[in-house]
């Protein structure tokens, strides 16, 4: 009597393990494009790079030094007189009092150009003594070219020791008691050196 054999069914594990196995594959194409879109690959474009034919170069130097000046006064009638302590001095309309003061000037660049000025601060011209005051500077014959203002355009050839000459006159026209017993600081006017940009 033969034995009749049943057909043997498909089991129903071997789909899901197909399914991880394609799931697996499709995941590491797609890491592998990423890393290769994204820079982590191995593409790479021709470049070259090669140093300049050069020494170093150094920056130049603006500087400007005072010295201890020495200060002078002048009435409308006598000669000049030597003042060693200015807070003694009480000036009056006519008057002009000189300061002699020695400036040293770096000036240090190929292409170099400063403006050297007598600056009179806001403190000094605003005060009632001081709109009564004129401030003047001046400075060596061919040292550097005035350029109005109280000011001289120099150079390089102008770098090392001079003598700048400020005189301050108490304007001769002041009429009545105008500016009397009133004070200002001298110490508002200032030597600037500044490059020049036109």
């Amino acid at each position: 009597m033969s034995q009749i054999t049943e057909p043997t069914l498909a089991t129903t594990d071997e789909r899901p393990v197909r399914r991880h196995r394609k799931a697996k594959a499709i995941l590491a194409i797609a890491a592998g494009t990423a890393l290769l879109l994204g820079g982590g690959g191995t593409y790479a474009y021709w470049s070259t790079e090669q140093a300049l034919t050069a020494t170093p170069i150094n920056s130049g130097n603006l500087d400007l030094g005072l010295g201890a000046g020495t200060w002078s006064l002048k009435g409308v009638l006598g000669a000049v007189t030597p003042v060693s302590n200015l807070a003694n001095v009480r000036i009056v309309p006519g008057d002009v009092l000189t300061l002699t003061q020695p400036l040293t000037v770096t000036l240090t660049g190929d292409t170099l150009v400063a403006d050297l000025q007598a600056k009179v601060g806001a403190t000094l011209s605003g005060s009632t003594l001081g709109q009564n005051l004129t401030v003047a500077l001046t400075m060596p014959t061919n040292y550097g070219t005035s350029t109005g203002n109280n000011t001289f355009r120099l150079t390089q050839a102008n770098s090392g020791t001079t003598t700048a000459t400020v005189t301050i006159t108490f304007k001769p026209a002041t009429a009545g008691q105008t500016a009397v017993a009133t004070s200002v600081n001298l110490n508002d006017i200032s030597f600037a050196l500044t490059q020049a940009s036109s």
